[in-house]
Parts: C-alpha cells; structure tokens; sequence
C-alpha cells in the first residue's frame, strides 16, 4: 500500500505589519512546498532549515531584546528560544509523556541541522536526498514551527511570558 500523503500545513498570520523577517518565514514556507513539488530536495531542505531558523530568531527578538547575535548555530539559538517559552524536558512539573515529546523537539532541530549539512544545496552533497527525505525535512520544520507559534500565542494569552 503507498500512502500518498501532501505536505503538513503550517500557515502563519503576523497581521498588515510585516517586518523583513515574517517575510521572509513566509517566503521559506513557499519554497519548501514548491521545491519539492519540483523535485528539488536538496533545496527544500535547506528551505527546511532556514524556516525553522528564522522563526526561532523572530520569536528570539520579540522576547529578548537583549538577545546575542545569531552565529549559525542552530542548536544553539533553540536551547535559547526553549528557555524563553518554557520548553525545557528538564522540567519537574511536566509529565514523563511531555517531556518525550519536547526532547523530540530537540531532536528536530539536531537532525535538521544534520540533515542540511549532508543532504541540502547549502554544501557539496554528501548524500542525494529522495522525495521521502526532503518531505521529512518539511514536514518536520513545519510542524515545529506550528507548535513554536502556537506555544508563544498560547503563553502570551495566559500572561506567562
């Protein structure tokens, strides 16, 4: 049986006033649906990667105005972002269950950045991805940023943040 299933939606609203970098968020949502449409992984998961990103910085900057220059270091960037909405696995007052999942998350980002340094046309490939791959890659980023999002909305609405 060949499930046949389309790409997870991730649809980000920033209101009539959009800054350069929900631009370009928007942009990379774009790109990642229409390379692999056109069969280019490779880009698509550099699209992938660059999505995931620059969402953590834009959410970096609307929490901490302080917050240090961006060096690549994706991991980096996300263990700060964690910090700022709450996220950590290493909390005591979050279920066994929970803290799986937002170690998953943290296994997102890893393999993403991984994923891009072998398999994107950000470096000479190491190894060609295939559909499967690139759809992964999208679709994991995607959901991250869907439940980054969704985690700062939700914070801000409970005051938490």
């Amino acid at each position: 049986m060949i499930l046949s299933g389309s790409l997870v939606e991730l649809e980000v609203n920033f209101g009539e006033e959009k800054e350069v970098n929900q631009l370009f968020i928007e942009e990379q949502i774009k790109k990642c649906n229409q390379k692999i449409i056109d069969a280019d992984y490779s880009g698509a998961i550099t699209n992938a990667r660059s999505l995931v990103e620059a969402v953590l910085k834009e959410i970096e900057n609307k929490l901490d105005q302080d917050a240090p220059d961006y060096d690549g270091d994706l991991i980096k960037l996300y263990r700060r972002v964690q910090k700022l909405l709450n996220l950590e696995p290493s909390r005591k007052d979050v279920s066994d269950s929970l803290k799986q999942m937002l170690s998953g998350l943290n296994s997102i980002i890893s393999g993403l950045s991984g994923v891009r340094n072998k398999m994107s046309d950000s470096h000479v490939l190491s190894y060609t991805p295939s559909k499967h791959h690139a759809k992964l890659a999208v679709n994991a980023a995607n959901t991250f940023c869907d439940f980054i999002f969704s985690t700062l909305e939700y914070q801000k609405s409970k005051n938490l943040i």
